[in-house]
């Protein structure tokens, strides 16, 4: 694609000259593969961020993460430590984000700050991981609440994703339905669960995404699964709750009736890959 509208790039080297340059007809640009497919008609500039110091990945003491903006999705599934994170939650889910050329290529930040289409997303929210940005001011909030609230469409660099600890006996895993091996999902799923000493579940998380909406935590499924023993049924039923509580869409990939459908089977087939890495790691 030629991108005969943009007269002026820009490469600033801190996070407030970047922002400074956000005008009316500027736009940011960090990997540049969202760009590159939907061509920014209105902007006459992009401002490029990959000058900025947002590309480490961080592990603290404790076992938390700070991945910065500019870490490409390439750089986060290859990272050591996350790729033991809760029973490697994380790479299993970007494997599937696009292809290989895609994911060395496109950005945390970048996929963050368009805030549709998203593999991604569920995971962080099923992580309790928080996004951090900058718009003129530095924040952090959880990252449900950055797309609930609407923040993504303001004014803003997003400048990382904090991912907390591990604590207790816990595993994730991810799931996703979709129609080739790269493709946009139809439906997906993550789910994190953690494990008393008596053989039971103190709590979970589960969200469903593409329903088209980003990602939705299931707190009623969540409450059905606290105190009871991990296994069959209990997914199921689980499965079931979330069918009857999550909101579907129909667009150009799927009706919403057959997105319904899949909620069900998405949380029962991602609990039940999450208990068994409980079980490895018991």
């Amino acid at each position: 694609m030629s991108l005969t509208n943009i007269e002026t790039f820009v490469r600033p080297e801190t996070v407030e000259e970047a922002f400074a340059a956000l005008g009316e007809h500027a736009r940011p640009i960090s990997g540049g593969t969202d760009v590159m497919l939907r061509n920014p008609t209105a902007a006459t500039t992009l401002v490029d961020l990959m000058g900025l110091p947002l590309g480490e990945i961080t592990e603290s003491p404790g076992g938390g993460f700070t991945v910065g903006a500019n870490a490409t999705l390439t750089a986060m599934a290859d990272h050591p430590g996350l790729a033991g994170h809760l029973g490697g939650i994380l790479p299993e889910m970007l494997v599937h984000v696009g292809s290989p050329l895609l994911r060395n290529q496109c950005t945390l930040g970048g996929h963050l700050a368009r805030g549709r289409l998203s593999d991604v997303v569920p995971v962080l929210v099923a992580l309790d991981a928080e996004i951090t940005w900058f718009d003129g001011e530095h924040h952090a909030a959880p990252i449900a609440r950055f797309y609930e609230d609407g923040t993504h469409r303001g004014r803003l660099i997003v400048t990382g994703v904090e991912i907390p600890a591990a604590t207790g006996t816990s595993a994730g895993a991810f799931h996703k339905f979709l129609r080739t091996f790269f493709d946009l999902a139809l439906l997906n799923a993550a789910c994190v669960l953690w494990a008393s000493g008596d053989g039971t579940l103190d709590a979970a998380r589960v969200v469903v995404g593409e329903t088209p909406s980003l990602g939705v935590r299931v707190t009623a499924a969540e409450d059905a699964l606290a105190g009871v023993a991990p296994g069959p049924e209990a997914f199921a039923a689980a499965g079931a709750i979330a069918r009857a509580e999550v909101e579907t869409r129909a667009d150009s990939r799927a009706s919403a009736e057959y997105r319904s459908q899949l909620v069900g089977v998405a949380v029962e087939r991602c609990l039940a890959k999450a208990a068994a890495r409980l079980e490895v790691s018991s």
